[in-house]
């Protein structure tokens, strides 16, 4: 009668052998040193240094000059685009998102998932509003749609 346990049994008897010479071959190449490193298997001693090492200083021969100095320029940030910390105003039609709860609004080509405290009364899905608050674009959500927008004020557009 062939039964399963008689096939497991077979089968571990006849590789059982591989198996275990497999192993015996890699514990040999392990405490041989033969695992690609070139250090004794003796340990090494580690000393402390005696005393601190102190990085050189700058000297008059080797100044920073502005060419070397990144220079960042003020006025590349415009703070009125979405993503800055300024107030933003985005409106349009509020649609369920993908995922249970979620809420997004599509304002001139791009995708806001809603976020904040607003008044359930006036944002909802299928309400069309006029949304203010901030672009934080780095948040992370469980909606993952859109970028997200948290609210400060909502007010209906209908």
């Amino acid at each position: 009668m062939d039964t399963h346990a008689s096939r497991v049994g077979r089968f571990a008897g006849q590789t059982g052998p591989l198996v275990g010479a497999f192993m015996i071959a890699v514990l040999a190449a392990c405490g041989s040193g033969e695992g690609g490193s070139d250090e004794s298997a003796t340990p090494s001693t580690v000393t402390a240094p005696t005393e601190a090492t102190t990085p050189p200083e700058a000297t008059e021969e080797d100044p920073v000059t502005e060419e070397t100095t990144p220079y960042l320029d003020p006025s590349l940030g415009d703070s009125s685009k979405p993503g800055s910390d300024s107030q933003t105003t985005i409106s349009g039609t509020v649609a369920s998102g993908v995922e249970t709860g979620c809420l997004v609004l599509e304002h001139n080509g791009t995708l806001y998932g809603i976020y904040g405290s607003f008044d359930s009364s006036v944002v909802y899905a299928g309400a069309t509003v006029t949304l203010h608050g901030k672009v934080e674009a780095d948040m992370m959500t469980t909606c993952q749609q859109g970028t997200p927008f948290v609210v400060e004020d909502a007010e209906s557009a209908d």
